[in-house]
């Protein structure tokens, strides 16, 4: 996000579908390096498919929160199953900021 100078903040525009998958395939590739984007498909569990443990989760976390420029606060976390690719990308459309001021 970035602060013009008239100290308006700019809001990033909500990603669709698409522009969700995308940004979770890129952020699970930064901590999969020999994942191949190719085959990256919304069923696949995190753990079992992937191979996630929890400080790999928390690490994709932190980098997802970096790409949509938000914190994701511990106990909205709390409250939602991160079990496939598909509930990464439906945590990402609903964690984006609104494109609306």
């Amino acid at each position: 996000m970035g602060t013009p100078d008239n100290g308006e903040v700019t809001a990033q525009p909500v990603p669709d579908r698409r522009q969700a998958m995308s940004l979770v395939c890129e952020a699970l590739t930064t901590i999969i390096p020999d994942l191949q984007p190719g085959t990256l498909h919304e069923r696949q569990e995190l753990d079992v498919d992937l191979g996630l443990d929890s400080l790999s989760l928390a690490r994709l976390l932190i980098d997802l929160e970096g790409k949509l420029g938000v914190q994701l606060m511990d106990e909205y976390l709390m409250d939602i199953d991160l079990v496939t690719v598909a509930d990464l990308v439906d945590m990402v459309e609903r964690s984006a900021p609104s494109a609306t001021k």
